[in-house]
C-alpha cells in the first residue's frame, strides 16, 4: 500500500511481496528490501527540535515516548508549538500544564499512526488505517497561502509543504500547522450543527430517526480472553494445498461498536431542483415517490403527524438516505485501491442495506470510461445504472462537504448527495434488475463499522513461528463469536474466519471468509429487490485442502453437499475439456463462440467461471490474472428459489467432511441473480462472464 517517494525509499516491511498465495513463505524480508535511514530515531527529532517542545511534552506526559524510541513504522503529525498555544488559547488554557492526562493522551494519539504514511500514500477521503486514537483522519488537498498544493486534514489543518516527508529512523514526521481534532459528537448531533442541511436533520428529528443513530458502542460485549488474560488466538490451517497448508491465527475483535453513515440532500439542492423549502415541501416529494408504491394515503400512518411510522412516506425517505454501516470515508465507500477489479471492464460496486426495510442501495465507482454517461470518472454514485441497455445516472455523492463542516462524528459519517435518493420503481425494475454481486466482507455492517474489513497493510503471509506478532505490519485475520455479526450463527464449535485482503489472494476485493472446524454456519442473505425467481450463487477457490459442506436454504436442503475440493478440472466439471494449457488461454485464444458453448456446459451444471473483471496479482510486477482464467476460481449455484421482497431468509453451511484432514470452506462473494438474467435463452445471448 505504501508507495515510494521523494527523500526515503521507504520500501517498508511489506513483506514477502513476491511469493505468491498457493506458496507459504516468511514475514522476514531479506536485506535488500530494507532501507536504513542513519538518522534520528521519531522520540530524538521531537525531543531535540525547540518548536516542537510543548507537543514532545504532550507525549511524554501520555506515556508514548517510549514507544517512538523503538524500531517501528509510525507516522507522526507534529503541531509546533505556534500550533499548541493557539489550541490551549481556544480552550482558554494558560499552558500544556492545564491539560488533564486524558486530555494528553487523546492529542498524542490523534497525531500518531502505526502505519507510515508519505503525503502521496493519502488519498483524497480518509487515511485508510485510524490512528492511535483508533479515529480516522480525513484528508483533502487544496492549495496553502503560498499556492503550494497540500494536503489537508480533517479540512482545517494543513502538512507545512516545505517540510513534508521528513523520514527518520522508525518512520516519518509530518509538521502540521494546527493541532488536529476529532468530533466527540455522535451523528445527528454533528448533522444538527450544520445550518446548510438543517431540512433533512429537522426530517430526522421528526420521523425519530435521528433517535435510533446515538448507538456507539455494545457493552455487553468483550473480547475473548486465554487463561493468562490475553487475547484467545485461533490457530488454524488453510490456502496452499494439503500438503503445504498456510499457517494462520485470527482473534476476536477488541471491541464491538455501531455505526451509521448519512447521504444528506443540502438545503440548496431540495430549493433549487424541486422548490422545497419546509418539512410540509418534503414531506409531498415523499408522497410523490413512495404512494404509487405503497398507497395508503387514507391511512392514519400516511400523515405527517404520522411520521414516525416506519410505513409512514417521509419516514421511508428518510431512512432510505441512512446506512446502519460506518464506512468512514469516501474512498471507503467502494472496495479500498480497487483491490481484485480491473477497473477498465467494470466499475467497483457495493450492495448496502439501508434503514428502510428489507431494501438495499448500490455504491458505484465510476471507472469504466465506455459507460461513463454524464458522470466524473473515479467518483461514486448511488444508484446508477449506465451500460448498453439504460442510461439512469443516478445520485452523486460529493467527494468533500466543502462549506467549512465536517462529515465525521464518533460513530459515524455523513456525505452531500445531488438529489434525493429515491427507492421507487425505476430504481427496483430497472437499476436493481441485474446480477448483484456483493462481497462478503460488505454484507456484514460491523466489519466496516470496526475497521476490520480492509485493514490491508502488507502481502505478506504468517509463517509458522511468526504469525501472531505481525498482524501489525500486515493486517489482523478475525473470528467472530456468535452474536458479534447480526443475523449470523456459528454451531458446533466451528470458527467463522476473515482473512485480511492482499492482492495475491484468489479473492474478490482481496479478502475472504473461511469457516473451519466442526462448523455449522448460516446468515441472513441481503433482501432481494423484486418477487420472482433467483440464483443465489457463491463465489469461491477450490482447493485440496477444503472441504465439504451442505447447503441449505431457509432450513431445506439444496441439492448434493458442496465438494470445495473440485475445480474446473474436474471430471464433473469440464476435466479434459478444461481450455488450454494456460489459464489464461481463456481471454487471449478462446472464441466467443466456444466461450458461449462452455458456459451453457457449465451452466446445466449449476457452475460459473470465476467472475472475468476480477483479477488477483501475485507480485507488485505482475500484470495480474483474471477469475475467469484461473481452473480453482469459480462460482457455483448454491440454489434457485422464489423470494418476495420484505422478508428474511437464511443460507446455512453444515460440516460433512469428516476425515478429510480439514474442514475448512471458503466464502468469499455472493451473487443474487434474477431469472431475467440466468435464464436468458435466445440463442446467441447470454449473461456476460464479468
Amino acid at each position: 500500500m505504501m508507495t515510494t517517494i521523494k527523500k526515503s525509499a521507504l520500501l517498508l516491511g511489506t513483506v514477502c511481496l513476491l511469493c505468491t498465495f498457493l506458496v507459504g513463505c516468511s514475514d522476514d524480508p531479506d536485506d535488500e528490501f530494507y532501507y536504513t535511514f542513519k538518522g534520528e530515531m521519531m522520540s530524538t527529532y521531537l525531543q531535540s527540535r525547540p518548536q516542537y517542545s510543548l507537543f514532545s511534552s504532550i507525549v511524554t506526559r501520555a506515556g508514548l515516548m517510549h514507544l517512538l524510541s523503538a524500531y517501528g513504522a509510525y507516522t507522526c503529525f507534529v503541531p509546533d508549538n505556534d500550533a499548541v498555544n493557539r489550541y490551549l488559547a481556544e480552550r482558554g488554557l494558560g499552558s500544556i500544564d492545564n491539560l488533564s492526562d486524558a486530555d494528553c493522551d487523546t492529542i498524542a494519539r490523534t497525531h500518531l499512526m502505526d502505519v507510515m504514511y508519505t503525503t502521496y500514500d493519502m488519498p483524497d477521503g480518509v487515511l485508510t488505517t485510524p490512528n492511535m486514537n483508533n479515529r480516522y483522519l480525513e484528508v483533502t488537498r487544496k492549495l496553502d497561502n503560498d499556492s503550494n498544493a497540500v494536503v489537508f486534514l480533517n479540512d482545517d489543518a494543513h502538512i507545512y509543504f516545505e517540510l513534508q516527508d521528513d523520514s527518520v529512523e522508525n518512520g516519518i514526521v509530518q509538521p502540521v500547522d494546527k493541532v488536529l481534532q476529532s468530533s466527540n459528537r455522535m451523528l445527528p448531533d454533528i448533522i444538527g450543527q450544520n445550518p446548510n442541511i438543517s431540512l433533512f436533520s429537522d426530517a430526522l428529528r421528526l420521523t425519530g430517526l435521528r433517535d435510533s443513530l446515538f448507538r456507539y458502542k455494545d457493552e455487553s460485549y468483550s473480547q475473548p480472553l486465554n487463561t493468562n488474560g490475553q487475547p484467545e488466538w485461533h490457530d488454524y490451517n488453510t490456502g496452499g494445498d494439503a500438503n503445504n497448508p498456510i499457517r494462520e491465527a485470527a482473534r476476536a475483535p477488541e471491541e464491538r461498536l455501531y455505526g451509521y453513515t448519512a447521504f444528506v440532500v443540502p438545503n440548496t439542492v431540495l430549493s433549487s431542483k424541486y422548490g422545497i423549502t419546509d418539512i410540509e415541501g418534503l414531506y409531498q416529494k415523499a408522497c410523490e415517490i413512495y404512494d404509487p408504491m405503497y398507497g395508503g394515503q387514507n391511512e392514519d400512518w400516511h400523515q405527517l403527524s404520522h411520521a414516525t411510522d416506519r410505513k409512514n412516506p417521509l419516514n421511508r425517505l428518510i431512512s432510505y438516505h441512512l446506512l446502519n454501516r460506518n464506512v468512514h470515508g469516501y474512498n471507503l465507500l467502494t472496495v479500498l485501491e480497487d483491490i481484485g477489479i480491473d477497473t477498465q471492464k467494470m466499475n467497483p460496486t457495493e450492495w448496502f442495506g439501508t434503514l428502510m426495510p428489507h431494501t438495499l442501495m448500490k455504491v458505484e465507482k465510476l471507472t469504466v470510461r465506455k459507460y461513463q454517461g454524464a458522470g466524473v470518472l473515479t467518483d461514486r454514485y448511488i444508484n446508477r445504472r449506465v451500460d448498453d441497455h439504460y442510461s439512469i445516472e443516478g445520485v452523486h455523492i460529493q467527494p468533500t462537504i466543502g462549506d467549512g463542516y465536517r462529515g465525521e462524528a464518533l460513530n459515524g459519517c455523513y456525505f452531500y448527495v445531488d438529489d434525493i435518493i429515491r427507492y421507487d420503481n425505476t430504481v427496483i425494475n430497472d437499476v436493481m434488475n441485474c446480477r448483484m454481486r456483493m462481497d462478503l466482507s460488505a454484507v456484514f455492517p460491523e466489519l466496516m463499522t470496526n475497521n476490520i474489513r480492509m485493514n490491508y497493510k502488507g502481502n505478506g503471509l504468517f509463517s509458522d513461528d511468526s504469525r501472531y506478532s505481525h498482524e501489525e505490519l500486515l493486517g489482523t485475520c478475525y473470528f467472530f463469536p456468535n452474536g458479534y455479526l447480526d443475523g449470523v450463527k456459528v454451531g458446533n464449535n466451528g470458527y467463522f474466519v476473515y482473512r485480511r485482503p492482499r492482492y495475491t489472494y484468489w479473492s474478490y476485493s482481496g479478502d475472504e471468509f473461511v469457516c473451519n472446524g466442526d462448523f455449522d454456519l448460516s446468515f441472513r442473505i441481503p433482501p432481494v429487490p423484486t418477487e420472482g425467481d433467483y440464483q443465489i450463487r457463491l463465489g469461491y477457490a477450490a482447493m485440496s485442502i477444503r472441504g465439504i459442506a451442505q447447503v441449505y436454504f431457509d432450513g431445506e436442503p439444496q441439492g448434493i453437499p458442496l465438494d470445495m475440493r473440485r475445480d474446473l478440472r474436474d471430471e464433473s466439471l469440464l476435466g479434459n475439456a478444461y481450455w488450454g494449457s494456460h489459464d489464461d488461454e481463456y481471454n487471449r485464444t478462446m472464441t466467443d463462440d466456444e466461450k458461449l458453448e462452455e458456459r451453457k456446459d457449465l451452466k446445466n451444471k449449476g457452475f460459473y467461471r470465476g467472475a472475468n473483471g476480477a483479477f488477483r496479482k501475485g507480485s507488485p510486477a505482475d500484470a495480474g490474472q483474471y477469475f475467469a482464467e484461473i481452473y480453482a476460481t469459480l462460482r457455483i449455484v448454491l440454489c434457485t428459489v422464489h423470494i418476495k421482497p420484505g422478508e428474511d431468509h437464511y443460507l446455512r453451511f453444515r460440516c460433512v467432511s469428516e476425515g478429510l484432514g480439514n474442514n475448512e470452506i471458503m466464502l468469499d462473494y455472493l451473487e443474487l441473480v434474477p431469472k431475467s438474467v440466468y435464464g436468458v435463452t435466445d440463442e446467441g445471448i447470454q449473461e456476460d462472464d464479468l
